[in-house]
């Protein structure tokens, strides 16, 4: 089986000869093409029998080998390989000696018509669901990673995968130090565990949140939580009237009555909790430390698993995780504005919940 839909379409072009169908099925997407190691050559030309020549090889995403701590991929698009390509005698060599492999000429005449079917088609947009079917589709793992699944489909990459990439080495790395002030395995840790500790919500709006869902106004008073100096700065958001009060803001209650209205929350329906946002940020920390290289396997699998059962000590559905993190989101991005941010955040939330192959469709909750 394709591992994803990109090289289920590579296949099936390939499978009827289509050279035109090969091109189009990844004209508008993410290649991958091996960093060469200290001693290597700068670009790995290899003899391929099939091609009856020297290829450049590159990998579709569902391709890439499982994580080495060492190997790395940068990404590629046709459009950088045609205006780069150094050489017209060689063949670009897609996903080879795989059932998914495609061997393309690449002369002059060739990578005009890359050109062409990118500009056709031009690059994968954000908001897709993608799954990877080698990946966690049942069980603990899968649920952990389903709470991250908003920010994999914010990228279109798939939601259940703990491999090689996010987004690429390089991306995955100034991700963290730009977003996350993460440079290395301790701070990776630290922001680990302020997010899992919900440390990065405001204080004051979940206190509040949880103690109207318990039916108790007795919640304690809004406190500094540890951390805040280290929080990323799009996330530091500060809610007018918060300090001291534990009735939910007048801004949440703005934001609820809209999501009642856009079917965020059904009728009567009220947000529990916001650390679905900041559960969802741990398990894509995750996810790009394995791509920078700051953790390895079993230790994500261990925090995303950390991530689902915390989700399921707060949540009792993934309908009331989804709505937290909505909210969650909206206080820090969007502020009462109810523009692009809320846009996207609707359109996830309606891919997440309403797709068939969604894992908040088929997964379970608890």
């Amino acid at each position: 089986m394709p591992p994803t839909d990109i090289e289920r379409r590579l296949c099936e072009a390939t499978a009827r000869g289509d050279r035109d169908g090969q091109i189009a099925a990844v004209a508008g997407e993410d290649m991958y093409l091996a960093v060469p190691q200290q001693g290597q050559d700068p670009l790995p030309v290899y003899d391929d029998p099939v091609a009856g020549g020297k290829c450049i090889p590159v990998l579709t995403r569902g391709m890439l080998p499982p994580w080495q701590p060492q190997q790395f991929f940068d990404r590629v698009s046709v459009e950088e390989l045609a205006q780069d390509w150094p050489n017209g005698k060689w063949h670009l060599a897609v996903n080879p000696g795989t059932p998914c492999a495609a061997y393309l000429a690449a002369t002059a005449a060739h990578r005009a018509v890359w050109l062409q079917a990118r500009g056709q088609f031009g690059v994968r947009p954000g908001g897709l669901l993608s799954t990877h079917a080698a990946g966690p589709l049942h069980g603990p793992l899968a649920q952990g990673l389903a709470c991250g699944a908003p920010i994999a489909v914010h990228h279109s990459v798939p939601w259940n995968e703990l491999g090689t990439v996010f987004l690429d080495h390089a991306s995955d790395a100034q991700t963290l130090r730009d977003q996350w002030s993460v440079t290395d395995p301790a701070t990776w840790q630290q922001r680990l565990d302020q997010l899992l500790g919900g440390q990065f919500v405001p204080a004051g709006t979940e206190e509040a949140l949880r103690a109207r869902a318990a039916g108790t106004q007795d919640a304690p008073k809004d406190a500094v939580r540890e951390g805040d100096d280290a929080e990323p700065a799009a996330a530091r958001k500060e809610d007018d009237g918060e300090a001291g009060d534990t009735d939910v803001p007048e801004l949440v209650t703005r934001y609820e009555e809209r999501f009642r209205a856009d079917g965020l929350l059904p009728a009567g329906g009220e947000v529990v909790s916001l650390v679905a946002l900041d559960l969802a940020h741990a398990v894509n920390l995750v996810r790009w430390g394995l791509g920078a290289r700051l953790c390895a396997p079993p230790q994500a699998e261990q925090a995303v698993l950390r991530v689902g059962a915390q989700a399921r000590e707060v949540y009792g559905s993934w309908d009331e995780f989804a709505a937290g993190y909505a909210l969650g989101r909206m206080l820090a991005f969007d502020n009462g504005w109810f523009g692009a941010p809320y846009a996207e955040a609707l359109h996830v939330h309606r891919v997440l919940t309403q797709d068939p192959a969604s894992p908040w469709r088929g997964l379970a909750f608890a």
